[in-house]
């Protein structure tokens, strides 16, 4: 074959390879879009809730309780972190905190149980403790406030975490035989709970990016831990509805969007879409399927009465990224605003979320929403944005069920220690007061215009 020959063949295979590539990327950014709102044009109060739906607010053991001894306190002293310490002084504080529940006006609490304090060494049961839960419980019940507990949101007892915790699947007996005991103790009250907040999270912080305890970095380890955490979740699951049929089981996932940072990069996309499987897909196709990761995770397929849905932001990524959050810069668009942890607002992602999780085909209870905003600037319209989306989602046919807004107050944001503000009520750490936010007054008025 002649060298004009050669040279036509290697031409027509690279217009074909170009062809093909950009025909690719064209289908991408059809099925996978980012769009991005005219906010200025849209009326945010123009909002329509059903009389049923629930509003709440969302907080956690280890952010507000105070005075821990579990794998973040034990995290902390070792890293040289900023420590916990009383946090909110909750524990002490809870019927006040529950008085500020009351003036929003909300239906629900989402909150965690901490598993260190009920059970501070293998076996050793801390009755007080379960009985200080109880009365909890109660008490939201008198104020018409739907209890909504969260059997593990990041924290667990320091023994549980020395011998591996969830990346040991010996383990997984121990983490359900807790659910079950505060199940037992609160069932005959509570209709509703999570089992685990953000398996995926978890994970890839604690075990990919160092930054959540043990403080690890391997990609094995995180893929392990996902799966595991998965197995936890069918676990207590099958085992708290033979229990108690009727109640509503599920758990928190974070929905976090990954977009490619340029959306013609014939590498920017499989990055994008490797993350977003890794992140989101494969967690989907365990809940509908039964299998992870390559993997059966036995009792997974079907086992949520409703999803919990965490949106915060979306990630603009490319093909390299940052190994460790201190390292973290996130790429902007131009004309997103961009909120204290350094991530954008977008609200838009919310609407792709809620579609997202939609495809399992169960109720949504939105766990998580909200921003870190110190002076309060952007919160207002953050919280608007979102409601917003929430009612579209809603007047279109999506089932969702609540709105839990992260978080009644500021408290101690695990790595960030106590710098990032997400509260509806400001916290002064020194005096423990709590003061109402303008849009925490904000938040008060859609919930009593919605009834």
């Amino acid at each position: 074959m002649d060298t004009e020959m050669w040279v036509t063949l290697a031409a027509g295979a690279l217009l074909i390879f170009i062809v093909f590539k950009i025909s690719l990327i064209t289908y991408r950014r059809r099925k996978f879009p980012e769009p991005h709102y005219e906010w200025g044009k849209i009326d945010l109060d123009d909002v329509n809730f059903p009389k049923e739906f629930v509003w709440g607010t969302a907080t956690a053991a280890h952010q507000i309780e105070g005075n821990q001894h579990n794998n973040w306190t034990s995290f902390e002293d070792d890293r040289g972190m900023e420590a916990s310490g009383e946090a909110c002084n909750h524990w002490s504080l809870w019927k006040s905190d529950f008085d500020l529940l009351s003036h929003l006006g909300v239906d629900s609490y989402r909150f965690s149980i901490e598993w260190s304090r009920l059970e501070p060494s293998p076996g050793e049961w801390n009755d007080s403790a379960m009985r200080r839960y109880s009365e909890m419980v109660d008490d939201l019940i008198s104020r018409g406030i739907r209890p909504m507990p969260t059997l593990h949101h990041f924290s667990h007892p320091s023994w549980w975490e020395e011998k591996g915790g969830f990346a040991e699947k010996e383990n997984l007996e121990e983490f359900q035989s807790f659910c079950e005991r505060v199940f037992d103790s609160l069932s005959d009250r509570v209709e509703v709970w999570c089992t685990i907040n953000e398996p995926t999270v978890f994970s890839v912080m604690g075990y990919t990016l160092g930054q959540f305890p043990p403080g690890k970095r391997s990609i094995f380890l995180t893929l392990r831990v996902m799966k595991n955490m998965m197995r936890g979740h069918a676990n207590v699951y099958r085992s708290l509805k033979k229990r108690k049929p009727g109640c509503k089981i599920g758990l928190a996932k974070n929905v976090t969007l990954f977009d490619p940072s340029n959306r013609w990069s014939p590498i920017d996309w499989p990055v994008a879409r490797l993350l977003e499987w890794l992140w989101n897909g494969a967690w989907r196709r365990c809940i509908r399927t039964g299998s992870m990761l390559g993997s059966k995770i036995p009792g997974s397929k079907g086992s949520l009465d409703f999803i919990g849905l965490n949106y915060y932001t979306h990630f603009i990524t490319g093909l390299f990224m940052p190994t460790s959050t201190k390292e973290l810069d996130f790429a902007k668009r131009e004309n997103e605003t961009y909120t204290e942890f350094g991530y954008p607002m977008y609200a838009e992602g919310l609407r792709r979320a809620i579609e997202f999780v939609s495809e399992i085909g169960v109720p949504i209870e939105i766990t998580e929403n909200g921003v870190a905003d110190t002076d309060d600037s952007l919160r207002p319209e953050h919280l608007k944005r979102h409601l917003w989306i929430v009612s579209e989602a809603i007047r279109e046919g999506h089932d969702i069920r609540s709105y839990h807004h992260w978080s009644l107050m500021d408290n101690f944001e695990w790595a960030e220690g106590y710098k990032m503000r997400f509260g509806l009520y400001s916290v002064d750490f020194d005096s423990q007061e709590r003061t109402l936010r303008g849009s925490g007054e904000i938040f008060r008025q859609i919930i009593r215009n919605s009834q």
